[in-house]
């Protein structure tokens, strides 16, 4: 693989000098242009008090009675020490750790499909993409992360490596001392780390995530980039591109907690089926112009926590909304 992006497959922000102010002209909206700009140049935007309360206390009632009754589902956590298990097979002792993280928490809960798939945040990833916006996983979080200096891309993988953004949710307040995210504005323009195999990581690469952290911080600093912290509100949102540099800082006090809400996307060019069954045609959820697909492996839990406002969630059959992706993915699964 080479050890950039296909340029042929960027998306339009990411190519050679963008024209965003007339784009921003032809969508009618003079407020664009400055978002856009601030994307192409630096790779994140924020958007503070974007979510309502009311919604975000209703994700953290979800989140609540996962981690007060696992046994009853089979929602994913990864639990250092642990790896990835089922919630209803992980031992007491495991919901002690502060690293822990519940993986697609939004399948059974409506009000997280609600938050990764909000009008505002569909409708900038929209003018990013281009194309039909994919949640393709979220995070959630109750402690920081303390996560290493590291880019999302060699990680979060789509069929076009490129078309990968993510959004961080404040679910609280996020104090200094909690472990708050941290980024170095600019980075997303950086030289790609070589994994020995090119620029994901893949099962049997020689490199490791240390090394991987190294290079990023030697690139930051020759390039002069300095690193900063997001200091959040409840309901503030962080966008960030895909190789955006970026961490959890260090807890300074442990009884702090940093509850927050991640999601990955990508577009549906890129991301036609789910990574959990990426052979199947996919069952999706179309919200506020995005879509979200069905977990294909629990989906006798989907939308077992309801949310009032979810009502727009209409499940459909995806080949309703796009047959030409359609017919590209079944010559694929062939």
């Amino acid at each position: 693989m080479p050890l950039d992006f296909v340029p042929d497959t960027l998306p339009w922000l990411d190519r050679a000098n963008p024209d965003v102010a007339a784009y921003a002209r032809a969508q009618g909206d003079p407020a664009l242009e400055a978002l856009l700009a601030h994307w192409v140049k630096f790779g994140f935007i924020r958007m503070p008090g974007l979510i309502d309360h009311a919604l975000i206390d209703a994700y953290l009632e979800d989140m609540e009675s996962v981690l007060s009754q696992p046994e009853r589902t089979r929602v994913r956590m990864l639990v250092e020490g642990y790896g990835v298990r089922q919630a209803c097979d992980l031992p007491p002792e495991a919901f002690a750790q502060h690293h822990l993280r519940i993986m697609d928490l939004h399948n059974l809960s409506q009000a997280g499909k609600q938050l990764s798939l909000h009008p505002r945040i569909v409708g900038f990833l929209q003018h990013v993409f281009q194309d039909t916006v994919v949640a393709m996983q979220s995070l959630s979080f109750k402690h920081s992360t303390e996560q290493g200096t590291h880019q999302d891309f060699p990680y979060v993988q789509s069929r076009i490596p490129s078309h990968l953004a993510a959004t961080w949710i404040a679910l609280e307040d996020v104090h200094p001392d909690a472990g708050p995210l941290f980024y170095y504005p600019g980075s997303h323009r950086l030289e790609k780390f070589d994994w020995g195999e090119g620029i994901l990581m893949t099962p049997g690469c020689p490199r490791n995530e240390q090394e991987f952290a190294r290079f990023l911080e030697e690139k930051c600093a020759a390039a002069g980039l300095q690193r900063e912290v997001f200091y959040p509100k409840k309901g503030d949102v962080f966008f960030w591109h895909a190789a955006l540099v970026h961490g959890g800082s260090v807890v300074n006090n442990p009884a702090l907690t940093r509850k927050s809400y991640v999601t990955h996307y990508s577009s549906q060019t890129a991301y036609p089926s789910d990574r959990r069954a990426p052979r199947r045609a996919p069952f999706g959820y179309a919200i506020n112009g995005g879509l979200v697909y069905q977990d294909p492996i629990c989906p006798e839990e989907e939308d077992r926590l309801p949310y009032p406002r979810a009502a727009s969630a209409a499940p459909l059959v995806l080949d309703k909304i796009d047959n030409a992706i359609v017919k590209k993915v079944k010559r694929l699964f062939r």
